[in-house]
């Protein structure tokens, strides 16, 4: 869950950048050295503007995964309200259904800027 957070920070990011009008490539620099910087952006923010996305996962078993963690927090007896995991798996399906079911979680920014205006 932890994981998928930072993926979603990192494309709202780049969206962000985008629609503002800075360069991409900039902005991850501004960004990599203080507290807004991740291991996922080190690893993943070049290949999203490159519009690489391969995948060391697929977006169909980040929503299975997901999906389990989601049937947990409802099984138990003390309920833990995970809004971020919801809003992810919400994402992620949305990836699958876009049929990028095969990208890497970093395909979930073409989710983002389709919510945008901006094709994806």
């Amino acid at each position: 869950m932890a994981l998928v957070g930072s993926f979603l920070g990192l494309s709202e990011g780049l969206v962000f950048a985008e629609k503002a009008g800075l360069d991409k490539d900039k902005f991850l620099e501004a960004v990599r050295g203080g507290a807004g910087g991740s291991t996922v952006m080190e690893l993943f923010g070049k290949r999203i503007i490159g519009r690489d996305f391969r995948p060391g996962g697929f977006a169909e078993y980040m929503v299975k995964d997901l999906g389990i963690g989601m049937d947990l927090e409802e099984g138990e007896e003390e309920v833990v309200v995970l809004p971020g995991a919801a809003l992810s798996k919400l994402l992620f399906s949305a990836m699958v259904a876009n049929g990028d079911r095969k990208f890497g979680a970093q395909g979930v920014i073409t989710v983002i800027e389709r919510i945008n205006g901006m094709g994806g």
